[in-house]
Order: C-alpha cells, then structure tokens, then sequence
C-alpha cells in the first residue's frame, strides 16, 4: 500500500503540472513521458525537478506539499520488510515523524499522542490512499 501511495502521490503533482499548461507544453511533457526522457523546459536543457511541481502544486491547493512530504517519508521505509518485528518509522528523522504524525492528525485526526508505528498508522495509511486515488482521478479528468 505505501508505494502505490507513493506513486499515486508523484502521479497527482504531475497531473496537477500539466493541468495548468497550454496545449502545447502539456504535449511536450507527454512526449518527453512516453520517449523516457527527463521533463525539461521546452526548447532548453532545464529539468523540471519534483520539487518545483510539488511547490506549483502547493500555491494552487495549499495541501500538496503535506502530502507529498508525507508521502516521501514513506521512501525509508521500503528497506523495512519485517515491520511485524521492527517500527520502521523508527528508521525515519524526528522530523519525518513529526511530519507523518501531524498530517495524519491535521485530515484525519489522528491522536498525537500516539506513537507512530505500523499498527496505529495503518487504519489511517487506507484513508489517505483512497483521498490521494479520488485527488488524482479528479485532476485526470481535467486533462
């Protein structure tokens, strides 16, 4: 579940970037996507990094950042397979943490008093899979 939150999280700031083109750029990235090439200005070598998506996203909606950030603390834990034995969020900075539980408490009203682990998150992890899977379904369909 944590990596299809993750791409689904990448998938909605870049449909949220293009969304917000002409024409014209929007087809650029379209191609750049189905040649396998990195996104870069049109007409120069500059690369659209994830972060200036995520910071354009973020003026239109004021959530993105959150939950991208959110979502990239979640890259750490992939190297944790045996979440039954250990708490990956352990593996994760104070801030990371402080990120993930705030998030969770901000939409979802998770308690902070609680510590984060795999079985205080999870029923919250499915709550934001579904808003992210709506988010992105929803920005698709203005494409």
């Amino acid at each position: 579940m944590l990596a299809i939150l993750r791409q689904e999280l990448d998938s909605m700031v870049r449909v949220i970037f293009l969304v917000t083109l002409s024409p014209a750029d929007r087809l650029h990235y379209i191609n750049q996507t189905l040649n396998n090439e990195k996104w870069t200005l049109a007409g120069t070598r500059t690369q659209i990094t994830d972060r200036q998506m995520v910071d354009f996203a973020n003026t239109l909606y004021g959530w993105t950042r959150s939950v991208y950030k959110f979502g990239c603390a979640f890259i750490h834990l992939s190297v944790m397979a045996d979440y039954n034995n250990s708490n990956p969020f352990l593996q994760l900075s104070i801030s990371e943490q402080q990120d993930i539980k705030q998030h969770l408490h901000n939409y979802y009203q998770y308690p902070l008093s609680y510590n984060l682990s795999v079985a205080t998150t999870g029923p919250y992890l499915l709550k934001v899979l579904q808003k992210v899977s709506s988010n992105l379904e929803y920005e698709l369909q203005k494409l």
